[in-house]
């Protein structure tokens, strides 16, 4: 019995005999059976419960290892978008398209702003049916979280389909084991688990399934699973052309050609048709094809003129400028190397021997490596694993079947198979990792929760990349991803004005995507929007608003602590134990930073500050500055203080303005000064008019003087200051300043 096994040999003795009377009984009832419970007692049970009961022992350990890679991958990717680390390229724009679709307002509208199909539509981008087959689930429970365990689930049935695939060409269930367990811990397919989601999700599966039928010789469900493969995406024909190449060159070497020869034709003629029908609905969805220009090598750059190009417009240009393929093999040539082999490395390199990988591999490596401008591709990240991953472990097993290897043989393959799947373990982590480890709902993701609540469900929204997934079932919610798609949008199709804008400084600890989403909208979000919400870096923008800025929360407001190690340190200043120490010789700033936002609104910066002075002169002038002249907007001089001491300068914003800095700079007297923090509270609206305002000519006073305190948490230094600080309004934005935003794909109402 197959797992039960301990002699092995590779001649033709007992043996062999009983390896062949197994494959014989799995013929019968199943890849993964024991043929003692096929019959016997078992007999007159009916036949589904028979098959369940010959399962035999390695089987069940890899339903059982599935299951877990299942419930932890469903689980985890759960949190991810709990804790507003999945995206809109590619989660929520998924979960867009489904909701549209099912009410009625359109085939599988993205929610992204692309140039090339303003009608927002996938196929504009995309062609794929197989896409259409998450649909049902999402009607049934329409919910984010269907599409991460969809996810899951086929990624996690994945692995039982190789082992069906493992089990029929290898007779060594040790074997078969550890390459199975290889593909389910490869890093690679963890980063793909772990990236959002996409269609490809179906392609381990089914190019799995599609080759064991072949195997076993059933070519009618061949075809079927090869034809659902490719239309899954348009892409992957090239990649399943291949494949077939590679299979016609396996069936003229073992014999088979002329016998296979009419299935091979007819997968390509599937794939030819599968191609010409996928090329004709995206031209019908959108206004223009090609590779756009940002995601073209760089070489080939300087030959698209007009921005984009076809893949046959680049081999064309390669075959008349032949200088540009020594540079396109050159650029970034050892990373291109580096992670070919670290993919190649949980198959100990077996795959290369194989005729159907090689096959599989030409085209999508001949794309990333010379025509392709973006790491993604050659670095096999985000989905793209998923292209490749079915067809090398198919490899592997082949050239394990095919070349003889003898018992001593076997246990070395066996442990080096161990020692790979312990690399893979560690580099699965390191996966994890690099996405988030531990992702955590806290105080601010409940906020941000909040304020997406206060916004109308059927208003007309466009938010950041990470948010999109949180609004994205919202029939009028869209997002940016690039100011210049956005930009160029706007230029071709009008301007986008959605009632809101929601975006967040904050997350995640980075203001990345909120920074592109207020670099989109430029100047407009001062003159067409006001801020409506604000709340520990979360803001709500409102059209045509200009009352007081309130808080997401009742116990909300801006009153946020900046930490010392939070700021840049000067040459001759040290950050030693949370602290920032510094003398007050020669010129320049201490500390600078953090190059924060804030809305508008009257405003206290509080800094705990011990300054030591030898002659009673100012060692340290603190200031608060904005914007990317660094205006100074409040400043106080400071002398010795005996000890820890707050210092509170006040200043007031009348409109939203980034790179708000809260410094401390050199006097040029001696004397030494150690920063702890500042902690900076909204007391209030702006002076003008008490609201949003956004007419104030920079540089103007409107506030007048404003008091300052100078006090001590431990010994008081009885030191005042000795005049009232200035507070004068924000002059200058960050230049990635907030910007409001073009109609959203003509499904944005006013």
């Amino acid at each position: 019995m197959r797992g039960h096994r301990t002699a092995r040999t590779d001649g033709a003795g007992s043996d062999g005999r009983i390896r062949t009377a197994v494959r014989r009984v799995r013929k019968r009832v199943g890849f993964g059976s024991r043929g003692t419970l096929a019959g016997g007692r078992f007999g007159t049970l009916p036949r589904p419960v028979r098959r369940v009961l010959a399962i035999d022992r390695p089987t069940w350990l890899v339903f059982g290892l599935a299951t877990v890679l299942f419930v932890v991958f469903s689980t985890y990717t759960s949190l991810l978008y709990e804790a507003y680390v999945l995206t809109g390229s590619d989660f929520g724009s998924y979960v867009h398209m489904f909701s549209t679709t099912l009410d009625g307002q359109g085939l599988l509208i993205h929610g992204k702003y692309r140039v090339s199909h303003p009608g927002g539509s996938y196929f504009g981008a995309h062609f794929s049916l197989t896409l259409l087959a998450f649909l049902p689930l999402f009607a049934l429970v329409s919910s984010p979280f269907t599409l991460l365990v969809a996810k899951s689930f086929l990624l996690a049935s994945s692995v039982v389909a190789l082992w069906a695939v493992a089990r029929h060409h290898l007779d060594s269930d040790r074997l078969a084991g550890l390459l199975v367990v290889s593909y389910a811990l490869n890093p690679f397919l963890w980063g793909a688990w772990l990236f959002d989601f996409q269609e490809q999700v179906l392609l381990p599966v089914l190019v799995f399934a599609g080759y064991y039928a072949y195997v076993k010789r059933r070519y009618a469900w061949f075809l079927v699973a090869m034809v659902l493969v490719m239309l899954t995406n348009e892409f992957v024909i090239y990649v399943v052309l291949g494949a077939f190449v590679g299979l016609g060159v396996a069936a003229y070497r073992e014999g088979r050609l002329r016998r296979e020869s009419p299935l091979l034709a007819v997968g390509v003629a599937w794939a030819v048709g599968v191609k010409l029908v996928g090329g004709a609905v995206m031209a019908r969805f959108s206004e223009f094809s090609g590779i756009p220009y940002s995601s073209i090598a760089s070489p080939l750059q300087a030959f698209v003129p007009e921005g984009r190009a076809s893949t046959g417009q680049l081999l064309a240009t390669m075959i008349e400028h032949p200088e540009v393929v020594f540079a396109l093999v050159s650029n970034d040539a050892m990373t291109k190397f580096l992670y070919f082999v670290a993919f190649l490395l949980p198959v100990a390199f077996l795959a290369l021997e194989d005729e159907i990988t090689v096959g599989a591999f030409l085209p999508f490596l001949g794309f990333a490596w010379l025509l392709a401008g973006r790491p993604v591709y050659y670095t096999f990240g985000a989905h793209y694993p998923l292209y490749l991953l079915p067809f090398l472990y198919i490899g592997a097993v082949r050239v394990m079947e095919r070349v003889a290897i003898a018992p001593p043989s076997r246990d070395l393959l066996a442990r080096l198979f161990a020692i790979v799947i312990v690399v893979s373990v560690v580099g699965g982590v390191a996966t994890a990792l690099d996405r988030g480890a531990f992702p955590v709902v806290d105080e601010h993701t409940e906020t941000l929760d909040a304020a997406i609540d206060t916004i109308p469900e059927d208003a007309s929204l466009v938010t950041q990349n990470d948010i999109y997934p949180h609004v994205a079932e919202r029939p009028n919610a869209n997002y940016v991803v690039r100011p210049d798609t956005f930009q160029e949008y706007q230029r071709l199709y009008g301007t986008v004005s959605p009632e809101y804008i929601l975006y967040d400084t904050r997350l995640k600890g980075s203001s990345f995507w909120a920074e592109r989403l207020q670099e989109a909208f430029g100047d407009r979000l001062y003159e067409e929007y006001g801020v409506y919400r604000y709340q520990d870096g979360i803001y709500v923008l409102k059209r045509g608003y200009s009352g007081p800025v309130r808080s997401v929360t009742e116990a909300g407001g801006v009153d946020r602590r900046y930490a010392a190690d939070q700021f840049a340190v000067s040459d001759g200043a040290t950050l030693t134990d949370g602290t920032v120490v510094g003398d007050g010789t020669g010129s320049g700033n201490v500390w600078f930073g953090p190059y924060t936002q804030l809305p508008p609104g009257q405003y206290t910066a509080t800094y705990h500050v011990n300054v030591s002075g030898s002659n009673g002169s100012d060692v340290v002038v603190l200031n608060v500055a904005a914007g990317e002249d660094h205006e100074v907007l409040a400043r106080e001089r400071v002398g010795s203080t005996d000890g820890w001491t707050t210092v509170t300068l006040n200043f007031t914003l009348d409109r939203t303005t980034g790179d708000v800095e809260f410094r401390g700079g050199r006097t040029g007297e001696p004397g030494t000064v150690r920063f702890e923090s500042v902690v900076v509270e909204r007391i209030g609206d702006s002076p003008a008019n008490g609201t949003n305002a956004s007419s104030t000519d920079s540089g103007q006073s409107v506030g007048g003087e404003a008091p300052r305190s100078l006090t001590s948490d431990r010994t008081h230094s009885g030191r005042q200051p000795s005049s009232p600080a200035s507070v004068v309004s924000a002059s200058t934005s960050r230049s990635t300043g907030i910007a409001s935003r073009p109609t959203p794909l003509h499904r944005l109402h006013p």
